[in-house]
């Protein structure tokens, strides 16, 4: 079937018109068009570049929507006065690009772009199989929370169905923020969380042999219990962990019942992150005097920050059986309420390790609490340090959590 296919703005510059006619299969796809549309002279190196939608009879559609005959199609570049979507999401058999992945979340305010490509290893082929509505719809979901988390400008995903033939890729992760540090920690739990989470399931074939990749039930809603680690655990890995510790003990407890510190030599490195939380409650006018500045110490927010930050890098000297770790970054900052009478602290620390950083975290904001409460001592002796709590752990074994709103 013939189908023609409109082009606007920088799309229709480089093909030098303004549609195009495609010769498609009954039964194409808006992804097919995309394909068939790559080739026509000009548009294969910018459409592989840039992301883009289209429109179909005056609708944007996703990839996997089929044409007819008299369609009217369109493809739409990023709009002026508009951003382009923060996250992506896409799972079908398309070929995938990195190149093109990359570009999606590329932002005037990113410095850092993170790109992971998972690719078929050791093995003839891998067969893949999805619940594509439902995995597309976890992987945007999973794409948006990292983005909230990880303060990231954008993130994308792809994750292709049927067979992958070695050395190609079968999954592509794109995220983009203003630094490394947010960058990377996005990627990896966005990889780590759609591995887990998304309903797709693999088949290794090799030699004409096909044996199924065991796999992991999918946590349920607030599931905080049940661990990556134990999610993963097969036959094999059972066997192995049976002379381990009890990840749910108190590993900081010998057999004797002595404290101990971990020994945390056997595992790996990961990118590991942790942000913590401290309220005080104030008198409005007290608030108010934070948020202007004028507390008798002076800068209220300011020099807790700066004591969150010393704190969070010594934290080993403060608590008992903390290790003594290299942190990447540190960061502390706070939110005034004066209606409320309420300062919000929030700490955030992140390095690469084999230990979490949840108690640097939460050193950082005791301290920024405990110094605001010096600042305006001489204002009110009646603040009080309502909650001190972790909000977010990522990396490690344990995987992701977040402490429900």
């Amino acid at each position: 079937m013939q189908v023609e296919v409109r082009l606007f703005a920088i799309f229709r510059e480089r093909a030098g018109r303004q549609t195009l006619t495609l010769e498609l299969p009954e039964g194409a796809s808006v992804a097919d068009a995309l394909v068939a549309a790559g080739a026509e002279p000009g548009l294969g190196e910018i459409l592989e570049k840039m992301p883009v939608r289209v429109a179909v009879n005056r609708a944007y559609v996703g990839d996997e929507t089929i044409l007819s005959v008299g369609d009217e199609i369109a493809l739409i570049p990023p709009v002026s006065g508009g951003a382009t979507l923060p996250t992506h999401a896409r799972v079908g058999p398309e070929a995938l690009s990195v190149a093109k992945l990359a570009a999606a979340v590329s932002r005037p305010g990113a410095g850092a772009t993170i790109v992971f490509c998972g690719t078929t290893r050791d093995v003839d082929s891998l067969d893949y199989e999805a619940y594509v509505e439902m995995a597309t719809e976890k992987i945007t979901e999973i794409l948006e929370r990292c983005v909230a988390t990880h303060r990231l400008e954008a993130a994308a995903a792809e994750h292709r169905t049927g067979t992958i033939a070695l050395g190609e890729p079968s999954v592509v992760v794109a995220v983009s923020a203003a630094h490394r540090g947010e960058a990377f920690a996005g990627a990896r739990e966005a990889i780590d969380r759609i591995k887990a989470e998304a309903p797709i399931w693999k088949v290794e074939i090799d030699a004409g042999a096909r044996t199924a990749v065991d796999g992991t039930l999918p946590p349920l809603p607030g599931d905080a219990a049940a661990t990556t680690a134990e999610r993963q655990q097969t036959s094999h890995s059972r066997t192995q962990a049976a002379s381990q510790p009890d990840p749910g003990g108190l590993t900081h407890i010998d057999d004797s019942g002595s404290a101990r510190m971990v020994d945390v030599g056997a595992k790996p490195e990961t990118e590991r992150r942790a942000r913590a939380e401290a309220r005080l409650r104030m008198t409005p006018e007290t608030a108010a005097a934070v948020a202007r500045g004028d507390a008798p110490k002076g800068d209220v927010l300011g020099t807790a920050r700066l004591a969150g930050i010393g704190a969070a890098k010594r934290t080993w000297e403060l608590i008992p059986l903390a290790h003594p770790l290299a942190l990447d970054f540190v960061d502390v900052e706070g939110r005034i309420d004066e209606a409320e009478g309420l300062v919000v602290l929030t700490a955030e620390c992140g390095l690469t390790a084999r230990t979490g950083v949840e108690m640097e975290a939460m050193t950082a904001v005791s301290i920024a609490a405990l110094t605001v409460y010096d600042m305006v001592k001489g204002l009110e002796r009646g603040v009080a340090i309502e909650a001190i709590e972790l909000v977010h752990k990522s990396g490690g074994r344990s995987g992701t959590w977040e402490r429900e709103q």
